[in-house]
């Protein structure tokens, strides 16, 4: 199962995720019916009978308790929903967390960070906001909606416990919930369990009330019996809801441990890890007064182990273990907190030792390869090239890519034009506009910007993310207002830089706006017919060049929707390819199924490989208009294989069709 075809099983899971709460909702409704007309029959002295309910309440009656309980669970899951709209950030700072990004205090949290972001390069995503939880256990997890408003959690004891590959493992773990769309369904559990725990809070609230309130007695226990059956019912809500929460979880975490294997091609660091837990005084229980609202997120279970388990979001330790190390010997390791840190700086200097390998050319075979199995799964030879061009990167620039003011520069510097002169405008743009210490960083940063490597600038825009989600609104206006003046100050559109500022955009405000759609038939047709036009425009400035790479792609289009793609639509002009255009195009692209997006990506890639290569410029390009499409592409080296792509698209005569509506 590759990685779109995870989103769309996520999609259904979160469909079924909500008929299983719909069926505890239906089953409190039926438990509160019972008891109401028992409690009927209990105040007129008469046997209570569930088949005489109709004569007992009414049936006006029962409807009324069925609205009013579905009206309070839906009411306490749109509150918790509503809390929770911050995506990650919110689970986050509900567990007492401190973001790293821009203020590392310490070596263990340099180093975690570190490690965060050669994941986040090496498997084509924005680096995520990474938080600290002061606690001592050894724990983590991965909380938001999305990829782009994503946050990995890591606890003080797991930062200077765990040594680096170990502390790979975990990281790698969360990671594969991000991509497995697992996030957006934990979300979802935390609001539907606080619908239902409303109940049983009520019921508390009645007996309170009850008890300082009036004093008749019938009033009196009228009220006891009302707020008992509440927190009964509530406590019955609970106890289906966990019961769902954890069958949903556990199966994942098996998912999560094999995929962490996979990206970091060994079984010792994310093994050692889990065995290190066991063996360690504090465990992996959190002490956060809000740990069991979350538990199902972590990476290890956060809380003591509840009767016989039944309600144990994670696989016992003994058998995570077993999966990852079939040899193991049954002995969990011994560790003090800060042996992690002792244990490290060898395996550090490797890392910051790594010579880059300059990006080259690509065949379309290896792109196809990356789109169908390697997003949202990428393996070793992904993580090691991550890794590399995370070192191309002079640590000048990752250190500024780290500060909200120095952040800034870079960006604006990375849209610059190549022609001189349209880039000696731009920095007179820049220096009337711009706040003048970020211009000046600009100028102080200019000389290692201008040598930086093609396939290291869209790491370098995904390592400055976080510093620039810090941003006060304001700031931010001004940033985003400069670099629509930049994109449009040589009066023309650069493809490259156009994609630049869209995976800016969708990491940091999300989806397009969703007024650029169209309900028109045939428009997602168009939406794809119009990206393939501008890629060809960008590698060629022959229009009869354009138009025969235009042409490949539609034909790999057509040949992965038949039905959809009839005939070919003709190659627009070079001066039709606007921003807006651009931007509803993609809009309405991205918000296709996931099935149909690798078809599209496969396409843009035909289009750029109808000479028999794709350069290293070319990739980029790709993976930043699949990062736009919710499709985290890793880098892809480059080799000198030839493909084949044009024979196999271009023997066959093209059709025609309408113009594109876009």
């Amino acid at each position: 199962m590759n990685f779109f075809e995870y989103q769309d099983r996520a999609r259904r899971n979160s469909g079924l995720l909500v008929g299983l709460f719909a069926l505890a909702v239906v089953l409190l409704i039926g438990i509160t019916t019972l008891l109401s007309a028992a409690m009927v029959a209990w105040s007129r002295g008469q046997a209570f009978s569930p088949t005489n309910i109709d004569g007992l309440l009414g049936w006006d009656t029962v409807a009324a308790i069925a609205l009013a309980i579905a009206a309070v669970i839906a009411l306490g899951s749109l509150y918790k929903l509503r809390q929770m709209a911050a995506g990650g950030r919110a689970v986050a700072e509900s567990l007492g967390g401190r973001k790293i990004n821009v203020a590392q205090h310490s070596a263990a949290e340099k180093r975690a960070l570190n490690v965060v972001e050669e994941m986040a390069i090496a498997s084509g995503t924005p680096v995520p906001d990474v938080y600290l939880l002061e606690d001592d256990a050894i724990n983590a997890f991965a909380a938001g909606y999305r990829p782009t408003d994503a946050v990995i959690g890591l606890t003080r004891g797991c930062i200077e416990t765990l040594n680096r590959e170990e502390l790979q493992g975990v990281v790698a773990h969360e990671f594969s919930h991000i991509f497995n769309g697992d996030m957006r369904l934990n979300i979802r559990i935390v609001g539907l369990l606080n619908g239902i725990l409303i109940i049983g809070l009520l019921g508390h609230w009645l007996l309170r009330g009850s008890y300082f309130g009036s004093r008749g007695n019938r009033s009196r226990m009228a009220f006891l019996g009302i707020g008992a059956g509440l927190i009964a019912i509530g406590y019955t809500g609970t106890f289906f809801g966990n019961l769902i929460k954890s069958a949903v979880s556990r199966q994942r975490e098996y998912l999560a441990d094999a995929s962490a294997v996979q990206f970091t091609r060994t079984n010792t660091g994310i093994a050692g890890a889990l065995k290190k837990i066991g063996g360690y005084s504090g465990g992996s229980q959190l002490a956060s007064n809000r740990a069991a609202e979350f538990s199902h997120m972590y990476f290890a279970s956060g809380l003591k182990r509840s009767f016989a388990n039944i309600f144990s979001t994670h696989p016992p330790l003994e058998d995570r273990i077993g999966r990852l190390d079939p040899h193991w010997n049954g002995q969990f390791s011994r560790v003090d907190q800060g042996a992690g840190i002792a244990a490290s700086p060898e395996q550090d200097a490797q890392v910051a030792g790594m010579a880059p390998t300059a990006g080259g050319p690509a065949s379309y075979e290896t792109i196809a390869d990356a789109v169908d199995n390697r997003i949202g799964h990428p393996d070793e030879r992904q993580a090691d090239y991550g890794r590399q061009l995370l070192a191309a990167v002079p640590p000048a620039l990752q250190q500024a890519a780290h500060d909200p003011f120095a952040a800034r520069a870079l960006v604006y510097r990375l849209l610059f034009c190549e022609d001189p002169d349209q880039r000696q405008q731009q920095r007179q743009l820049l220096q009337r506009n711009a706040h003048p210490a970020v211009f000046r960083e600009m100028q102080r940063l200019e000389p290692q910007l201008a040598s930086l490597p093609a396939n290291a600038r869209l790491p370098l825009i995904d390592l400055c993310v976080p510093a620039l989600k810090s941003l006060v609104p304001q700031q931010y206006q001004v940033f985003k207002r400069n670099l629509i003046k930049l994109l449009r100050s040589d009066n023309r559109v650069e493809l490259w830089e156009w994609a630049l500022y869209r995976v800016l955009m969708h990491a940091l405000e999300g989806r397009p706006d969703r007024q650029r759609l169209s309900d028109k038939r045939g428009a997602q047709r168009d939406a794809n017919a119009f990206l393939l036009a501008a890629i060809a425009h960008t590698g060629h400035h022959q229009y009869l060049d354009a138009k025969r790479a235009y042409e490949v792609g539609l034909k790999s289009l057509r040949q992965a929707f038949p039905r959809q793609q009839q005939a070919a639509t003709p190659l627009p002009a070079a001066s039709d390819i606007t921003l807006q255009r651009l931007d509803k195009a993609l809009a309405i692209a991205e918000s296709a199924t996931p099935l149909s997006k690798p078809a599209l990506l496969k396409a843009m890639a035909a289009t750029m490989a109808h000479d028999g290569k794709i350069e290293a410029r070319e990739i980029e390009l790709l993976r930043a208009i699949a990062d736009s499409l919710d499709c985290p592409m890793p880098p892809v080296p480059g080799n000198d294989r030839r493909s084949e792509i044009e024979s196999q698209w271009t023997d066959q005569p093209h059709g025609q069709s309408a113009h594109s509506s876009l």
